[in-house]
């Protein structure tokens, strides 16, 4: 597994970029959700900017929802302007969090091969500029998994299950570990929630810096 900082900048006009191009900070955003591959779900620390963000967000005809929920942060659904679908669908892991300031997004991203590293640079591009900023080694401790999930998420890797296109489904998967279709997806599940987990005690990065911000692709 690696993980990597992917430096984005989304080159089409999106209603997070727009409202947080207004001041010279980062904003972080965490509990990031991916409904349908069309809305995104999510909330943002905004400070004392709270109804300033309400009151644009609210006018805004691809946000579904905002809610406050405290002093600082707003619960968001809107439409997706297309990064976290590509990252979820090439099988990332975001770290937790990501920054977004204007239409430069800081991404901190778990993945589980090279090969989906690749995808999703590759698709980012599609989208906007994107460039590698830290790409390390990610290895949880072993306790973190019980020896069962350590089983099945090794098999799934090696099998291709990760891959995309997939070179294995998750039926064949269960059939080679003679257990429930539903036990392996379960297994999955918590496996990569396992890993989250032990991902969100890492030490958070920094706010971006205004010479980060002048990053080139």
């Amino acid at each position: 597994m690696l993980r990597a900082v992917l430096y984005f900048e989304l080159e089409r006009a999106c209603p997070l970029s727009e409202m947080t191009d207004h001041w010279d900070e980062p904003f972080t955003v965490t509990q990031e959700e991916v409904i349908d591959d069309e809305y995104i779900k999510f909330v943002i620390e905004v400070g004392d900017k709270l109804d300033l963000f309400v009151d644009r967000f609210e006018r805004a005809p691809e946000v579904a929802h905002v809610e406050a929920i405290d002093d600082t942060r707003l619960l968001i659904t809107k439409q997706s302007c297309g990064a976290l679908p590509v990252i979820r669908g090439n099988h990332g892991m975001l770290q937790g969090w990501d920054q977004v300031h204007g239409s430069l997004r800081v991404f901190d991203v778990v993945i589980f091969r090279r090969e989906d590293l690749r995808r999703i640079v590759a698709d980012l591009r599609e989208i906007g500029h994107v460039k590698i900023e830290q790409l390390t080694p990610y290895e949880a401790p072993a306790a973190t998994l019980t020896s069962r999930q350590a089983e099945v998420l090794r098999l799934a890797l090696d099998a291709g299950y990760f891959d995309w296109p997939r070179e294995v489904d998750a039926e064949s998967l269960a059939e080679q570990l003679d257990i429930a279709h539903s036990t392996l997806l379960e297994h999955l599940r918590k496996a990569e929630k396992k890993l989250l987990e032990e991902s969100l005690s890492a030490t958070p990065r920094g706010p971006v810096s205004a010479g980060e911000r002048e990053f080139s692709v």
